[in-house]
């Protein structure tokens, strides 16, 4: 298993865990991982970088949506917003590194 994979699934992992139960310096945690998962992402295809800038800009918008479904709603909407934090930092650690390929070239 690439290492890659392995910070995508901890990503999901707090997501989901840190909708149920208190994770201390849980924003230190989100930002850490999702910029771990921008800086290790395929930085090569452009199709993929634009996907992700967008797929973040999306799930912002929306991560709050499920809010008034009965019972599931708030839990959706934690899991949802926790996901939101982690590939925003993901989608800077994309820009930070285009930067970067943009100096050093």
């Amino acid at each position: 298993m690439s290492p890659l994979k392995i910070v995508r699934l901890l990503v999901l992992a707090v997501a989901v865990i840190g909708a149920f139960a208190t994770i201390p310096e849980t924003g230190l945690v989100h930002v850490i991982l999702g910029l771990a998962m921008g800086i290790m992402s395929d930085q090569a295809d452009k199709d993929n970088r634009m996907f992700f800038l967008v797929f973040a800009v999306a799930l912002t918008a929306v991560s709050g949506a499920a809010g008034g479904l009965p019972v599931i709603g708030g839990h959706v909407s934690a899991i949802m917003g926790n996901f939101s934090v982690m590939v925003n930092a993901a989608a800077l650690g994309i820009v930070l590194m285009v930067i970067k390929d943009r100096i050093t070239e």
